[in-house]
């Protein structure tokens, strides 16, 4: 599937199965959910696969960006979380270690590495040492990426280093399912957002404050 479908559909993932209960857990969640839908496709061996890299990289930034933004602007609380549940040291020795594996996984072939058990586990890992909150949020995004990529007729290496490929070939990767899944994503991604608890809370603390 294309970027902009794992985007969504791992958000929405994340969202529904997570259900975050404060408002920073929805803004780092989300944002986590955002990379961890993405990320897998920073992996390259083809044309179309550079396509795939560079959209997971431009929406990983953005997400970073968004949740920075998120903090300042509306203090989301998601500096004060990090510093409450790891140190610099850890924070600092978990972007080492995502951008490692990012780097290895960037030079395998496409949907081998990148899309396996072994790297959902490493990155995980590694998103639990920044911020332990928002690491299933990742976590659950990133399985989406790989659960929707078996619908398609390249196979993924679920069990690499072992060679074997899994793919039901069901469908192309740019046709009608991408974007019927993308449409879907958006739509739910955007239910969960503005029923989640955190939007609740908000709305009800709006509606207090109202004259009479």
């Amino acid at each position: 599937m294309l970027g902009r479908t794992h985007f969504f559909v791992g958000i929405a993932a994340a969202l529904a199965i997570q259900q975050p209960q404060t408002f920073p857990v929805l803004v780092a969640g989300t944002g986590a959910a955002a990379i961890g839908g993405v990320i897998p496709d920073i992996d390259s061996s083809s044309s179309e696969a550079h396509r795939s890299a560079d959209e997971a990289i431009l929406v990983s930034v953005l997400a970073v960006i968004a949740v920075i933004v998120a903090d300042r602007v509306f203090h989301a609380g998601i500096y004060e979380k990090i510093r409450s549940d790891s140190s610099m040291e850890r924070v600092v020795i978990g972007i080492a270690l995502f951008l490692a594996v990012c780097a290895f996984g960037k030079r395998q072939p496409h949907r081998a590495f990148m899309h396996s058990f072994v790297a959902l586990l490493l990155f995980t890992w590694c998103v639990s040492i920044i911020l332990p909150a928002a690491a299933p949020y990742f976590a659950t995004a990133f399985g989406s990426h790989m659960v929707i990529d078996l619908l398609n007729y390249k196979g993924e290496q679920l069990l690499w280093p072992l060679r074997h490929r899994f793919c039901l070939r069901m469908c192309e990767s740019d046709g009608f399912i991408n974007k019927a899944l993308m449409s879907i994503g958006i739509v739910v991604t955007v239910l969960l957002l503005v029923t989640s608890v955190p939007a609740k809370n908000a709305l009800g603390a709006v509606l207090a404050h109202l004259p009479g």
